[in-house]
């Protein structure tokens, strides 16, 4: 199969509203059948053991299309990509006016090398029929607390949990956090089960779930299930564009419309964050500092060996 013009790899609430967009826009692209080999839209996680671990073996930038657009902390965060790759010889310079949260905390890429989109926001919902008035979780920090042992649900599964929560919290909270963050997880869940466990009320010990907030709006008992922003922000898994050097010209009618105001609020819309409250609902992010000084890889190898290896433990005990 050729290389296409443009693949994104996007979390699950963003891929189907972004594709049938695109598709709508660019219909010269699609077959008679919705299809495109030019425009590949598809789950960021569905790549996660393929296409990000290439990216650590890559050699050039040939095989790569013209357009990438990635979620989370991924291969491209890595310091191999940074110092190799993300500079103005190899990629476009662009920036996106976004509102006044991501403004806050200083997310667009400083040399506006990764463009950043609109991103995935991570927030807290609670079960309020677990959780006394007193107890209610009001930072990030409030999760390490003894009394969630085994109660909280993260994103994540038997050999994997989600980086995107584990790097501000080992930022602001130390290495060590994560122990007590694994001692209180009680499941790992993909966002569309924790939805399912709470429309159908099939909840266990479960009182707290990590979870993007477009998943939160598709929570039927919204009494019952509250949204918890949390004081430091919600955590930012972000979105970001690459535009190959040279390629813009070939692409500017797609490129622009990525970057359009059109497609800016189609993605606020669908919660990547809040249409409409998004400039008062403060962002958690890492910041650029924080990346470039880190080893995000060994951070990442770190981070899970550490949070298995107590996760596992609790799991036995319990």
């Amino acid at each position: 199969m050729p290389t296409p013009t443009l693949l994104a790899l996007l979390p699950c609430g963003l891929r189907n509203p972004f594709k049938s967009a695109l598709y709508s826009k660019f219909t010269e692209y699609v077959n008679d059948i919705g299809e495109s080999e030019k425009l590949i839209i598809d789950g960021n996680l569905n790549y996660e053991k393929t296409f990000y671990d290439s990216i650590e073996q890559m050699d050039n930038l040939n095989e790569l299309p013209d357009i990438l657009i990635t979620s989370d902390i991924n291969s491209f965060y890595h310091k191999g990509f940074l110092s190799k790759y993300l500079n103005t010889s190899y990629f476009e310079s662009f920036q996106i006016n976004l509102n006044s949260s991501y403004k806050q905390v200083g997310y667009n890429h400083p040399e506006g090398l990764f463009v950043m989109l609109p991103s995935n926001v991570l927030v807290i919902v609670g079960d309020t029929e677990k959780i006394e008035k007193t107890q209610t979780p009001a930072k990030w920090k409030d999760l390490l607390h003894k009394q969630w042992r085994g109660r909280i649900a993260l994103r994540g599964d038997k050999d994997f949990f989600c980086n995107a929560v584990f790097f501000p919290i080992v930022k602001n909270y130390g290495m060590e956090s994560l122990i007590q963050l694994a001692q209180n997880t009680g499941v790992g869940l993909h966002p569309s089960q924790m939805a399912k466990m709470m429309n159908s009320n099939n909840t266990g010990d479960i009182s707290l779930y990590v979870m993007p907030y477009t998943f939160y709006k598709n929570i039927k008992d919204k009494e019952r299930f509250k949204l918890i922003w949390p004081e430091e922000g919600a955590i930012v898994s972000p979105v970001q564009m690459l535009v190959k050097k040279g390629t813009y010209d070939n692409n500017k009618e797609i490129v622009d419309y990525i970057m359009s105001d059109e497609m800016i609020n189609l993605m606020l819309s669908v919660g990547f964050p809040i249409n409409n409250q998004a400039d008062s609902m403060k962002l958690n992010w890492l910041g650029w500092d924080y990346i470039y000084s880190q080893d995000i890889c060994q951070d990442k190898i770190d981070m899970q060996k550490l949070f298995f290896d107590w996760y596992n433990k609790n799991k036995q005990e319990i």
